[in-house]
């Protein structure tokens, strides 16, 4: 009688627990799984920190409020170093799963389990006049380029917490800031709509959405249209468009939403086993640094009590 042929036998693992992507969400993951025991990897694709490190003034995490996020990253990768974490600088670009393991062939690691906190892009407005007035008037990051435009007009495109955080920062060095929102009420917090209201330089034009930008060598003015189709040209010296993210998802094929997101379930793992997805890479992402902490810590701990 024929032997019975052995189920392939699963690689053996470099780590329990590897984490892509170095941003607030990525770094809570990788210190959370550490100090639960787990042997965990933590992957630095160039952006360590992601989008928090444009932040001037941190809101809503207790013990850095006011903070720059730039000094929260630094905070932030001091825990994940102190606890142990396998911390490696380099883009994983291939992820395939086999056997209950992962592996991430070009980084040299075999793992149990992945969490994936790649984050999102800034989205574009994608209007004729961004692409190539980009870095010379378009700018998406005003604590880094915002003291270039010191006395002038500028605006600022969208209505979440970004965008008003970004435009108050304007408002303490440009002449005037306009905001346009496509909307007629902002989605931002409360107390960010009211300290932007209460700026005798701070304008606003609502139902209203950017059409072309408009320039040379720099930005001159934006040609704005509002809901009923009425145009105004707007002169200013930069625009700076914050209207949302686009998930960084490419790297796995798994369940999506129609943003790109990763769908989750409570434990937040994806319809892969052994694969979890957090903060702005999963569908539901609240937006908030304390939400990215929470997402981080909720997946290590699902990785930790299923392995």
């Amino acid at each position: 009688m024929a032997p019975t042929p052995r189920a392939p036998r699963a690689p053996r693992t470099t780590h329990q627990v590897a984490v892509i992507g170095a941003g607030i969400a990525g770094m809570a993951a990788a210190t959370e799984a550490a100090r639960c025991g787990l042997k965990t990897a933590l992957f630095d694709d160039g952006l360590l920190g992601g989008l928090i490190t444009n932040v001037g003034a941190v809101h809503g995490h207790p013990g850095a409020e006011g903070t720059t996020g730039a000094d929260l990253v630094n905070t932030m990768l001091g825990e994940v170093l102190e606890a142990g974490v396998d911390y490696q600088p380099g883009t994983v670009t291939t992820l395939t799963a086999a056997n209950d393991h992962w592996s991430l062939p070009g980084n040299s690691v075999t793992t149990r389990r992945v969490i994936l906190a790649t984050g999102a892009d800034l989205r574009t407005l994608g209007v004729p006049g961004e692409e190539a007035l980009a870095g010379r008037g378009v700018s998406q990051c005003a604590f880094c380029d915002g003291g270039l435009y010191k006395g002038k007009d500028v605006a600022v495109v969208g209505g979440g917490d970004g965008a008003f955080q970004e435009a108050l920062h304007l408002a303490e060095l440009c002449a005037n800031v306009t905001m346009i929102l496509r909307g007629k009420k902002p989605r931002a917090r409360p107390v960010f709509v009211r300290q932007a209201a209460d700026l005798a330089n701070m304008h606003f034009r609502w139902n209203t959405e950017v059409q072309e930008i408009i320039g040379n060598d720099g930005v001159d003015a934006v040609r704005l249209e509002d809901s009923g189709g009425a145009e105004e040209t707007l002169a200013i010296a930069a625009v700076f468009p914050f209207i949302g993210l686009a998930p960084r998802t490419a790297l796995v094929n798994a369940g999506k939403d129609d943003m790109g997101a990763l769908t989750v379930d409570a434990e937040l793992q994806t319809d892969q086993p052994g694969l979890y997805a957090i903060g702005a890479a999963r569908a539901g992402y609240g937006g908030q640094i304390a939400h990215a902490i929470a997402d981080g810590k909720t997946a290590a701990q699902a990785a930790w009590r299923s392995i």
